[in-house]
């Protein structure tokens, strides 16, 4: 009889000690994240934090603090060992190749609006002024050459090589020239110092901005696959916390649809996600 008695008050013991650690949990979930530290690489994107995400978030009780990174992977990893919460100026396949490469599993919280590389002139008003042996100067880096002959390929100026790898085509596949277009390749950085000589010019967005290229010399944009718009990228185990809730609402929010269309320095220059 003892006995018994002695192992019941053992059971109520664990089942009164099992719901108290539950409720110690439940409350320590229930106390919401109220800071929140963003991780600013070098990138034209940051202005969406700084002029809208960062003034609602303040709005809504967030305390908002934004660090200054000189690279993306700088930032990456500060958000793996959490000293940040969240960084916005990477595209899936970067993130990609950074998880394989460094074994994390960062995870992005939602697109937002990016810059896409686009064509620009300063000679001319139209795509449709495209004639026989003008002259296009396109970026030398791997990456954005493949991505400016595509965009050339998208407006029937050129056509390339029904075999060649989309992320690396080059000028070698390029199989028709229809206007017998001359190509000039350079540093992106280069690029904008040159629209003055050239008949047009494709260069990444961002690099367009910061040399305060006008919008009005931009005459189309590159249509972004999903896996090249930039995104809010965070810890996995964080993408059901309100923070982080809170910070994709404003990311697709009416507000920054408004300040893309309207704000003199970022308006023309965004791209809103498809997803």
């Amino acid at each position: 009889m003892k006995r018994t008695l002695y192992l019941s008050i053992i059971l109520v013991g664990f089942f009164i000690f099992g719901c108290e650690q539950k409720t110690n949990k439940d409350f320590t979930n229930s106390i919401e994240k109220k800071e929140i530290i963003v991780g600013l690489p070098p990138s034209m994107h940051n202005i969406l934090m700084e002029r809208v995400v960062k003034p609602e978030l303040e709005k809504k009780g967030y305390i908002v603090k934004l660090v200054n990174f000189s690279s993306l992977r700088d930032s990456n990893t500060a958000l793996v060992e959490g000293s940040i919460d969240l960084n916005a100026a990477q595209h899936q396949a970067y993130l990609n190749v950074y998880n394989k490469e460094t074994n994390n599993n960062l995870v992005s919280l939602v697109h937002i609006p990016s810059i896409s590389a686009a064509l620009f002139s300063q000679t001319h008003h139209s795509i449709n002024d495209v004639s026989l042996g003008q002259t296009v100067v396109i970026p030398n880096d791997p990456s954005n050459t493949a991505r400016a002959l595509l965009l050339l390929q998208k407006l029937n100026w050129i056509k390339l090589k029904s075999d060649a790898q989309l992320g690396s085509v080059n000028l070698t596949d390029i199989i028709e020239n229809k206007y017998n277009l001359t190509f000039k390749t350079l540093l992106s950085e280069i690029i904008p110092r040159t629209l003055d000589e050239v008949d047009y010019a494709i260069m990444p967005g961002g690099v367009a901005w910061l040399s305060k290229v006008p919008i009005d010399n931009l005459l189309v944009q590159e249509v972004l696959s999903p896996d090249l718009e930039l995104m809010v990228v965070i810890k996995k185990e964080n993408l059901n916390t309100q923070w982080a809730k809170d910070v994709k609402q404003l990311y697709q929010s009416d507000a920054l649809r408004k300040f893309i269309s309207e704000d003199p320095q970022a308006k023309g220059r965004f791209i809103w996600p498809q997803e």
